[in-house]
């Protein structure tokens, strides 16, 4: 094999093990070293997404008995007690696509201190031809059964109020889904109805006193399909 090729192929080959180590979300404080090495950097190449899909990060600190704020300032102080969140609106959702979003907190050195992966996907729910609500608004059971099925019954009966007052409509179906390395069959899943095609995410940072955490810029990243889409700086001050 041509030496060029073949350093293409094991760097390829690396990369690859090491982002399957990591791809699939954390929930402890610390990755392990080489996930965390493996992961990607704000060198990484753009993410290739529809030229429509507008993000938006919000931070937001809590310190110990009192609520959630917006962090105006970029700063944030650690104390006995304070926390950090991270808010992502992900604007213009395709339908017939699942986007894999890593939501990732990054200390001073660079490193990966934590990330949180989830995949969302938008369904279109419409009434199947020649089905429609009977002389009492009542859907047909068999179909209620399918949304069951394919959702939840919560979802099934707001498809069914949905439908059932407009059957030429179509309702959006957000599906949401976390997931975790340490346990592949970890899912937290939740069903959004929503009329605009928008989805939200939100990763949270425990930076009290006793973590011990350095002073310094940190940074949240997100990234789609594994390449860095939007990132926020912010200071952390002991």
């Amino acid at each position: 094999m041509n030496p060029s090729v073949w350093k293409r192929w094991a760097a390829a080959t690396v990369a690859t093990a090491a982002v399957a180590v990591a791809v699939a979300g954390c929930t402890t404080d610390e990755f392990r070293d080489a996930a965390r090495d493996a992961a990607p950097t704000a060198d990484a190449e753009t993410a290739i997404a529809p030229a429509d899909l507008e993000v938006a990060i919000g931070l937001f600190r809590r310190y110990t008995g009192a609520r959630w704020r917006p962090v105006t300032d970029g700063r944030f102080e650690i104390r006995d007690e304070s926390h950090l969140k991270a808010e992502v609106v992900l604007r213009n959702i395709r339908p017939r696509r699942i986007y894999s979003v890593h939501l990732v907190w990054i200390r001073p050195d660079g490193r990966e201190m934590f990330r949180r992966y989830a995949e969302i996907e938008r369904h279109e729910v419409r009434l199947p031809e020649q089905v429609a609500p009977d002389s009492t608004g009542m859907l047909p059971a068999d179909v209620l059964a399918s949304w069951r099925d394919r959702f939840d019954e919560k979802t099934a009966k707001k498809l069914a109020a949905r439908l059932a007052g407009d059957p030429q409509a179509v309702a959006a179906v957000h599906d949401v889904v976390y997931k975790k390395a340490v346990d592949l069959h970890y899912e937290q899943r939740s069903y959004d109805i929503a009329a605009e095609p928008v989805a939200s995410l939100d990763s949270r940072l425990n930076l009290s006193r006793e973590k011990e955490r350095q002073p310094g810029r940190y940074y949240f990243r997100v990234y789609l399909d594994r390449r860095l889409l939007k990132e926020v700086p912010f200071d952390v001050e002991g």
